[in-house]
């Protein structure tokens, strides 16, 4: 989805306080953390996804004046938080060809396929890779 620019500021209680994915989550703790739009994001060399919070019960999206919205999960969800689309990031092949929109655009996911480290190692280990089947999400928005 997409919100107005001004809700730049993020809160959570979920893992934090950097980004994880299913078979990296052992490095976020379970907290509330909170973070601009832009300390979400992850610098990678070549643009790439990045930015995940896990286990998020939920996030906050507000403006200087603390006005915004919230969202709640049922389950918990992945939170991501960028000034691009992922479009934009697909389409990048450096950084400096991610030209922030005049939108936040914000991921509710309910589940995430691991990353792996094929580049230099083994691919994705099997209990995190992302299969299709039946599953149950739910999200309640509100004003923050």
């Amino acid at each position: 989805m997409a919100v107005p620019a001004e809700l730049g500021t993020v809160e959570w209680f979920g893992g934090g306080p950097g980004e994880a994915y299913p078979d990296t989550r052992a490095a976020a703790r379970i907290g509330r953390f909170a973070r601009t739009v832009e300390q979400m994001q992850t610098p990678y060399v070549f643009p790439q996804e990045n930015g995940a919070r896990v286990d998020v019960r939920w996030a906050t999206l507000t403006d200087g004046a603390g006005r915004g919205i919230r969202v709640e999960g049922d389950p918990a969800f992945i939170l991501t938080a960028r000034r691009w689309t992922s479009e934009d990031l697909d389409a990048a092949q450096h950084a400096h060809q991610l030209r922030p929109r005049d939108r936040v655009y914000v991921n509710l996911d309910a589940a995430h396929h691991g990353i792996g480290s094929a580049s230099c190692g083994p691919g994705v280990l099997p209990q995190h890779q992302l299969r299709p089947g039946p599953f149950r999400f739910g999200l309640v928005f509100g004003a923050a």
